[in-house]
């Protein structure tokens, strides 16, 4: 029988819903310390478990392109099939350094098979040398978190991480002209890194990174869930989660996003204007939008079977 492992060196939700579709052993390890050391650290426990496991197949996300050059050396040594989960950060540097590029691009070349989200990053692989296949996130098991959380009214979940790549001012901009009309914007994620004060924004509720149980109780509890991206081939993580919660969606409108979540799904432009708008109107229109959410899982659960069949065949592990 094959035996895969999933090695990852960070937390991330499609890590362990991937490595759980695949029927792949999940194997995070976590070091806090400085880089250097964090690295020497992850590198040996990363040695240490493959003597012991001895896999056929195994799988790593990028990031970390030190994890995936390091199995891509190891490799020659214990003769697996390495597959790269690529997702959005390991096909395009997101600094726009040509040198990291090119490291991008002889990883993906290099691997045994990628993993990504979309056709464009496909298309991408394949120009580089390399073999890739599209895979989105698996819908999350969320069934115990939504019994005994409901809305309390007119809530906007905004799912944020602070990064360059998503408009937070925009819809804290929004946010202050939703609340004439008794709006309550909540965020999450950890606003100290880009240096907000939270009392600068009094029309916005900032809840900080939580931990799992709290982030999903707070997204039940929500009427309408944002998550923005400037990156035109990134499927944000919170819209899967969104529509798993039923929770109608505004997200940006890129490509990428309008051919995936085309049900139950509000798009919007990067403005303050056109967030307000986007908020009334997912408000308004809550009971048919969710209508189609439920649509739309019974379509993507039939699709992500066959991205399932699709990978087990490829790697042999049926």
């Amino acid at each position: 029988m094959t035996k895969a492992v999933w090695v990852t060196w960070e937390h991330q939700p499609r890590n362990r819903s991937m490595a759980a579709m695949l029927g792949a052993d999940l194997h995070a390890i976590i070091y806090k310390g400085g880089r250097l050391q964090r690295y020497l650290f992850c590198a040996r426990k990363t040695i240490g478990l493959l003597i012991r496991e001895k896999p056929d197949v195994v799988f790593a996300p990028n990031p970390s392109i030190v994890l995936n050059y390091l199995l891509l050396t190891l490799r020659l040594l214990f003769r697996y099939q390495f597959v790269t989960d690529a997702h959005f950060g390991g096909v395009v540097a997101y600094n726009g350094n040509r040198f990291f590029q090119k490291a991008l691009d002889l990883c993906n070349r290099w691997a045994d098979l990628v993993i990504v989200t979309n056709r464009n990053h496909m298309e991408h692989i394949g120009s580089v040398g390399g073999k890739a296949v599209i895979c989105e996130d698996p819908l999350p098991d969320l069934a115990g978190y939504n019994a005994s959380n409901s809305s309390s009214g007119k809530i906007v979940f905004f799912i944020c991480s602070f990064d360059i790549d998503e408009p937070f001012n925009l819809v804290f901009e929004a946010a202050k002209k939703l609340s004439i009309e008794n709006f309550n914007v909540r965020v999450t994620g950890n606003y100290n890194k880009v240096g907000i004060v939270p009392a600068d924004f009094p029309a916005v509720q900032f809840l900080g990174f939580l931990p799992e149980d709290d982030y999903y109780k707070q997204l039940f509890q929500s009427d309408i869930v944002i998550d923005l991206t400037g990156h035109e081939n990134c499927l944000v993580c919170g819209a899967y989660e969104a529509m798993v919660a039923e929770k109608p969606l505004i997200t940006s409108d890129t490509i990428s996003l309008r051919e995936y979540f085309y049900q139950g799904t509000v798009f919007t432009r990067h403005d303050s204007a056109s967030i307000v708008e986007a908020v009334k109107t997912a408000y308004a229109n809550r009971d048919q939008l969710t209508k189609e959410i439920r649509e739309w899982k019974e379509q993507v659960k039939k699709k992500q079977a066959d991205r399932q069949l699709t990978l087990q065949t490829l790697l042999d592990l049926n």
